[in-house]
């Protein structure tokens, strides 16, 4: 089932709705998604694409596998920035975090999904709140599970998996994260900035005009009234406001 787009809708953004949905008409356009295409896999570091790709299944909710691609594309690059201001980075720490930080939303309802993205800007409403809180817990013991039974193979350790399951923990409360200052772990705040990072793409920018009904330019609006709210570190803030400047551009050439 295709969706109808507005006419200065990108033709690179192929958004969609799932078969046989059962929410009503009205509630139906927070569920659409991108199709997922093994052309995103070229975005995951090639020492982490087949654990992606066994995982899968566990990201086909809520343009999960999408989503985590495109910022794993970013996770060279957020490590190489925190290392050069004397932060110690453990990569697999961060990686197996964000590969698996949404899983929760794959055991989650349709209408469990449709109320934690009825929200305009970044900032969680009271309706969004305890869906958003349930996938982390959800996905801390997906990760907790997947990451046991393949400890030996993947060669982590038992603190390795313990700091994985708090970042997807605490990986959409930048408040709590933040407010922890020096205290949280690096990988942590990371983690925090790549998930967030993803309301900045091109692909989720319009994506996200239709599932939250609001038009470019506002959105645009809401998304830098929220920035520094939304980011824990200055590395995610100043790649958030160069992906902004981007879909400026965009939203000016569209009209």
């Amino acid at each position: 089932m295709r969706v109808t787009v507005p006419a200065n809708f990108p033709k690179d953004v192929l958004v969609t709705l799932p078969d046989n949905s059962q929410l009503p008409e009205s509630e139906q356009h927070f569920l659409i998604f991108l199709p997922w295409s093994d052309e995103y896999l070229d975005l995951i570091p090639k020492d982490f694409r087949s654990f992606y790709s066994e995982i899968l299944p566990l990201l086909s909710a809520r343009t999960t596998d999408v989503h985590t691609a495109v910022c794993m594309q970013y996770l060279n690059e957020f490590i190489a920035k925190a290392e050069s201001t004397g932060k110690n980075v453990n990569r697999n720490v961060l990686a197996y975090a964000l590969m698996l930080h949404d899983s929760g939303w794959s055991q989650m309802t349709e209408q469990e999904i449709a109320y934690s993205l009825g929200v305009l800007g970044l900032r969680i409403t009271n309706k969004a709140l305890a869906p958003k809180e349930k996938h982390a817990i959800l996905g801390e013991q997906n990760a907790r599970r997947i990451l046991t039974e393949k400890q030996d193979e993947l060669g982590l350790t038992n603190s390795e998996i313990e700091l994985i399951c708090k970042a997807i923990l605490f990986h959409d409360k930048p408040e709590a994260v933040a407010g922890a200052g020096n205290e949280m772990p690096t990988e942590v705040q990371l983690l925090v900035d790549l998930d967030h990072v993803w309301s900045f793409t091109h692909l989720n920018f319009w994506q996200d005009t239709i599932r939250k009904g609001v038009i470019p330019i506002e959105y645009l609006e809401n998304l830098r009234n929220d920035l520094d709210s939304y980011f824990v570190t200055d590395i995610g803030k100043n790649k958030a406001k160069e992906l902004l400047a981007e879909r400026e551009k965009e939203v000016k050439n569209a009209t």
